[in-house]
């Protein structure tokens, strides 16, 4: 059966960019809606796709490495300045969230960012599951035979958990980070979060404790919020936040 796979998203619109990053398990696919909303709004919008993912085979993600995806997305700011982008927020779902946060707190030039139901604090969190579960629905799609797919399953049990605590120790370096942080943040959490505890998101806002922070609970949503019920409420928070950051005149 053949899969078919998810595209970045890319618009031009302005010298005002933004760039969206997706989950763990994800792509372009988990911000798209949000990434319409933005163009719409006459935003450069760019949302990659981080390296192995999008792909048919879960195993490709595990593949990739934390530092590859920081190298993602380096090389999304350097094609949205290519393409004339002055000035740039950057958001995240997730390890989006981790990721969109570590570019922010270490490099100066991006205006603003945020992170959506992300564990930027290590917790309790249904990470492993999930990815095996969603490992196997596409594996079952394929056809694959009973043989194949146990063997690509146990391979995930054994290489996952060292991929996770990658990206703990990413988002552990970047908790650490916050408190210096004096540029505007926006933190969305869905109050019905199947994947992490949801009360991680205060311990982001308390670190944040020398920039404005605006701060958004979802109380309907879950991890993936947007695509939830809510989304559009949500988007309309991301919208405001980045319409009020402090962009230079020219459009």
């Amino acid at each position: 059966m053949k899969t078919r796979l998810p595209k970045p998203f890319y618009s031009k619109k302005s010298s005002r960019g933004v760039l969206l990053l997706h989950a763990y398990s994800g792509s372009a696919n988990d911000v798209r809606m949000l990434a319409r909303a933005l163009e719409k709004e006459n935003y450069t919008v760019y949302a990659p796709i981080l390296t192995g993912h999008g792909t048919p085979d879960p195993l490709d993600v595990l593949a990739a490495s934390v530092s590859d995806w920081q190298h993602d997305v380096r090389q999304a700011v350097a094609k949205l300045k290519d393409d004339g982008v002055s000035q740039l927020a950057v958001f995240g779902l997730s390890m989006g969230g981790i990721l969109a946060m570590d570019l922010l707190t270490s490099d100066e030039e991006i205006l603003a960012g945020g992170a959506f139901c992300s564990p930027l604090f290590p917790s309790e969190n249904q990470v492993t599951k999930s990815f095996l579960d969603y490992s196997k629905y596409l594996y079952q799609k394929q056809e694959l035979p009973a043989a194949q797919l146990t063997e690509k399953l146990q391979t995930i049990e054994q290489k996952q958990p060292q991929q996770l605590v990658a990206i703990e120790a990413l988002g552990f370096q970047v908790a650490r980070r916050l408190p210096e942080l004096r540029r505007p943040v926006y933190i969305a959490q869905g109050g019905k979060d199947e994947m992490i505890d949801p009360t991680t998101a205060y311990e982001t806002l308390r670190a944040l404790s020398k920039t404005d922070v605006s701060f958004h609970w979802f109380a309907r949503s879950g991890h993936v919020i947007t695509v939830s019920e809510e989304h559009q409420q949500f988007e309309n928070t991301v919208g405001q936040f980045i319409e009020n950051l402090p962009w230079n005149e020219e459009k």
